[in-house]
């Protein structure tokens, strides 16, 4: 389940699937991506900082792109 505190940066389609990339930030600090497949947790990943996970999602998207994936809002 999505928690209130998480910030979706890009969706992703492909046919009539979706990639999803969104940020939530953790109590101590750290900043989780979590990027969803057609709505289901597929990848987490815990990143010391904000910039860190953004710049990770930034790298995981120009991969999906460059498979086919197109940007849809």
């Amino acid at each position: 389940m999505r928690e209130d505190r998480s910030k979706r940066l890009w969706r992703l389609r492909k046919l009539h699937d979706t990639v999803d990339a969104e940020l939530c930030a953790g109590a101590d600090g750290h900043t989780d991506l979590k990027v969803f497949y057609n709505g289901e947790l597929s990848y987490v990943r815990r990143l010391a900082t904000r910039a860190e996970a953004v710049s990770e999602a930034a790298a995981r998207r120009a991969e999906l792109e460059r498979e086919g994936w197109n940007f849809h809002w």
